[in-house]
C-alpha cells in the first residue's frame, strides 16, 4: 500500500452548485452580507472552506452570486438607535423575554450581538436602553466611542438625584425608578416590553400638589392608564416599592 497525505474527495461540487448554495444562504439572511461562519451554520451542501479554496476569497465567492448584499457591521455607527431597537423589538417579541446571546443568534437577527454591545457598552445596557426607548425616553445618537457601562449607585445617593422641591423628574432619576420597578407598572404589571402601546410614567405616590417630594422613595413607575385614573388622589394603603 502506498501511503500518502492526500485524501479522496467523495463529493465534488461545481462552481454553479456552490453559487446556488450561497444564494440559498443569502436568502436565509434576507440578502445581507454573511460570514463564512454564518454560512456553515445553515448550509446544507459544502463547507465554507471548500468555497474559499475554490474562489480564493470569501468576497470573491459572494460577488459570484451577482447579488447586492447589504453590508452590516462594517460601519456599526451608521446604524441608528431606532433601527437597532426595531430589530430588538422583533427578536424580543419572538422569544417572549429578554433574549440571551444564543436566543438572539437563533432568530437570524439583522444586526449582530456584538453591534449592540459595542454601541451601548454591554448587552444588559443595550436591553435597558431599548426599554427606556419604548417607554418614551429619547436617546441621543451615539458618538464614535462606545458608552461606558453604567456604574451602580448606592440607594442613599439615588434618593438625592434631582431637586425634591421641583416637580420634573430628571432623566437620571427616571431611569433609576424604572430599573427599580423592573420597567413595568407597579399597579397593574403591564410593560412596554411585552405589550404594544403601553407607556410608563414616573408618578408621585404622595402627589406633588399635596406636598409630595420628587425623590426616590416617593416615585414609582405606572402605565398611562393607571396614572390618568389616579389623578391627585391619595391611596389609603401604602405601596411597597421594589423587591
Amino acid at each position: 500500500m502506498k501511503f500518502s497525505l492526500d485524501r479522496p474527495q467523495f463529493q465534488i461540487y461545481s462552481d454553479e452548485e456552490m453559487v446556488e448554495g450561497l444564494c440559498r444562504v443569502a436568502a436565509h439572511y434576507e440578502n445581507r452580507r454573511f460570514s463564512r461562519r454564518e454560512y456553515d451554520s445553515v448550509a446544507t451542501t459544502c463547507k465554507g472552506s471548500a468555497i474559499l479554496a475554490r474562489f480564493g476569497s470569501w468576497q470573491t465567492a459572494l460577488d459570484a452570486t451577482g447579488l447586492v448584499l447589504e453590508i452590516v457591521g462594517r460601519n456599526r455607527w451608521a446604524i441608528s438607535n431606532e433601527q437597532l431597537f426595531q430589530e430588538m423589538s422583533r427578536v424580543w417579541s419572538a422569544v417572549g423575554h429578554r433574549p440571551s446571546h444564543d436566543e438572539w443568534v437563533s432568530q437570524g437577527p439583522r444586526y449582530s450581538y456584538t453591534t449592540y454591545k459595542a454601541r451601548f457598552g454591554g448587552w444588559i445596557n443595550a436591553c435597558s436602553a431599548f426599554i427606556a426607548f419604548v417607554t418614551g425616553s429619547t436617546l441621543p445618537e451615539p458618538k464614535l466611542k462606545a458608552a461606558a457601562p453604567l456604574t451602580p449607585i448606592p440607594r442613599s445617593k439615588m434618593a438625592r438625584s434631582g431637586n425634591p422641591e421641583k416637580r420634573n423628574v430628571s432623566e437620571k432619576l427616571r431611569y433609576r425608578i424604572l430599573a427599580r420597578d423592573h420597567f413595568k407598572c407597579v399597579l397593574c404589571g403591564r410593560s412596554p416590553a411585552t405589550e404594544a402601546g403601553v407607556k410608563l410614567h414616573i408618578d408621585h405616590i404622595i402627589p406633588f400638589a399635596r406636598g409630595g417630594k420628587t425623590e426616590f422613595d416617593n416615585l414609582r413607575s405606572v402605565c398611562n392608564s393607571c396614572n390618568w385614573g389616579k389623578g391627585v388622589d391619595l391611596e389609603s394603603v401604602p405601596l411597597a416599592l421594589g423587591p
